[in-house]
């Protein structure tokens, strides 16, 4: 089941609402060439213009992510990436574009 944000139309699982899917569109992680790479991430905030997720890929600002939920196609840029102190995760916030 999903469960439609209304407030910031953005569709979260009613099963695991913490867990957002995304890709990474030509993301260079360091192996020097573009890929497109499939991962998920935990919500940390969500408001009308962006998102705050923990995931574990190292993103750096200016990657394009984009998000398929429900039926709801999104996408954003990368305007922040920290690595996170307490384990090998790295906190990132996405403007929705």
């Amino acid at each position: 089941m999903i469960k439609y944000t209304e407030q910031y139309n953005f569709p979260l699982d009613k099963n695991n609402p913490g867990e957002v899917e995304f890709s990474v569109i030509d993301a260079d992680l360091g192996c020097g060439k573009p890929m497109t790479l499939q991962s998920t991430g935990t919500l940390i905030d969500l408001d009308k213009v962006s998102i705050g997720l923990l995931t574990e890929l190292p993103l750096q600002p200016g990657n394009i992510v984009k998000f398929d939920q429900g039926g709801i196609s999104k996408m954003g840029v990368v305007m922040w990436s920290v690595e996170s102190s307490d384990d090998d995760n790295f906190r990132i916030q996405v403007r929705f574009l």
